[in-house]
């Protein structure tokens, strides 16, 4: 009886390297490096992250699955454009699903993940008093991760990484690299009700953070474009 196949250590490397190449996109299209409109190819991008072009290959088409770059038949990819009437699209979509992560995640969350939750809500009020924008940032990232982890739901923690790119590019699309207070204080109270377990407050914060960011694209509509 054979024995099945170890997986190669090169398809590993070239799974590496893909999950590698995405990060680095994903950043640079969610933080506006590679603004709306702007065409790109896989050699370029290629020659400026310094990896192969398989895995940024790879990369660009899962980055077209999440609708963040457009392919254009003979002339690479396209990084797509972002609308008001597709931002209330994505939030609408967003809304049950994180609702559901923060409420799992209060209820099933690990006393570590306790702590870790706690600590990252006083480094990001630490980092709105000092204006640092970065620390908030990375910080912002790692709650994301930490709430998909907590939830203990790996289907609903998979259809809210799908949107997790779009909704970090509207953020730097509407506030560059500020920190507005409303939108701080709402990440901060979220993470606070999930250290302590309170399920209906971790929901009531991300309400108020969700409604918040709804405001943007809806200030940049006309009256009843897009009925709630």
């Amino acid at each position: 009886m054979r024995r099945p196949k170890k997986p190669s250590a090169k398809r590993g490397d070239l799974a590496n390297l893909t999950e590698h190449a995405y990060r680095k996109l994903e950043e640079m299209i969610a933080t506006l490096v590679l603004a709306p409109g702007t065409l790109v190819s896989e050699a370029a991008l290629s020659k400026e992250l310094g990896i192969g072009r398989t895995p940024v290959r790879e990369a660009m088409q899962r980055l077209a699955r999440e609708r963040l770059l457009q392919i254009l038949p003979r002339r690479g990819c396209i990084v797509a454009n972002s609308r008001p009437e597709e931002e209330l699209s994505v939030i609408e979509a967003r809304r049950p699903i994180e609702l559901l992560v923060v409420r799992a995640a209060a209820r099933r969350a690990s006393a570590d993940e306790r702590q870790a939750f706690e600590r990252i809500a006083d480094a990001m009020a630490a980092a709105f008093t000092g204006g640092d924008f970065t620390s908030f940032a990375r910080l912002d990232a790692e709650f994301n991760e930490l709430c998909l982890v907590a939830c203990r739901n790996p289907v609903a923690a998979s259809m809210m990484q799908l949107i997790t790119t779009l909704n970090r590019r509207y953020w730097f699309m509407h506030h560059g690299r500020t920190l507005p207070a409303e939108g701080v204080e709402c990440h901060v109270d979220i993470a606070r009700a999930i250290a302590r377990g309170d399920i209906e407050a971790a929901a009531r914060a991300t309400e108020r953070l969700l409604d918040y960011i709804e405001s943007w694209p809806r200030m940049a509509l006309t009256p009843g474009a897009f009925s709630r």
